[in-house]
């Protein structure tokens, strides 16, 4: 150090009054007061990152709880959409029986028109529903897609060919809502399972 800050120092504690002496006893008390502090702090710190940590799971599991409700509504709704058309379905099959019977016997008039406006408002709600009829004369039997009532032996038309259609099946966004029921051309010899 140099001489002008040494005579600075001496100086300095010569103007500030004696310190008071701190017995050992008091600075052990101090450094265990200060070391309980710091487990309190930890501990305090500890408590609130534990929280901190049950807040995010417990926002976690909202979210996906939030995300599975969203999937059964949807699920839901559709099932029940679903369950509606299937129900649905019996009256268009009469509506369309009733329009064939009517052309066959060369009917027309107000009611055949009526009924035709009312079974193409049907066809438009369903299609808008995403019901579409599956394609089934002249296609290859598809156990998926069609159901086999009836078979018929025809050398005209190739084995496992759907040659007629009772009923119509129909899909409802590309699920089997119902099958078709056909009749298939059986060529070979085995049977028809």
């Amino acid at each position: 150090m140099s001489e002008k800050m040494e005579e600075a120092l001496k100086q300095n504690q010569a103007e500030s009054p004696p310190e008071e002496k701190v017995s050992r006893e008091e600075v052990e008390k101090l450094k265990a007061s200060l070391e309980e502090q710091k487990k309190i702090a930890e501990e305090k710190e500890k408590l609130a990152k534990d929280y901190l940590n049950d807040l995010k799971r417990v926002k976690a599991e909202f979210d996906n709880f939030r995300k599975r409700e969203m999937i059964y509504r949807q699920n839901f709704l559709k099932t029940a959409n679903r369950d509606l058309i299937t129900r649905l379905l019996p009256i268009l099959d009469d509506i369309e029986r009733a329009l064939s019977e009517s052309k066959k016997r060369g009917e027309t008039g107000a009611i055949v028109e009526g009924f035709e406006l009312i079974y193409r408002k049907f066809l438009t709600i369903l299609e808008k529903e995403g019901v579409k009829q599956i394609e089934s004369i002249g296609k290859k039997f598809d156990p998926k897609y069609h159901e086999a009532v009836a078979t018929v032996s025809d050398k005209n038309h190739e084995d496992y060919e759907i040659v007629e259609e009772i009923r119509k099946g129909y899909l409802m966004n590309d699920e089997v809502l119902r099958p078709a029921q056909v009749k298939v051309n059986r060529i070979s010899e085995d049977k028809f399972a």
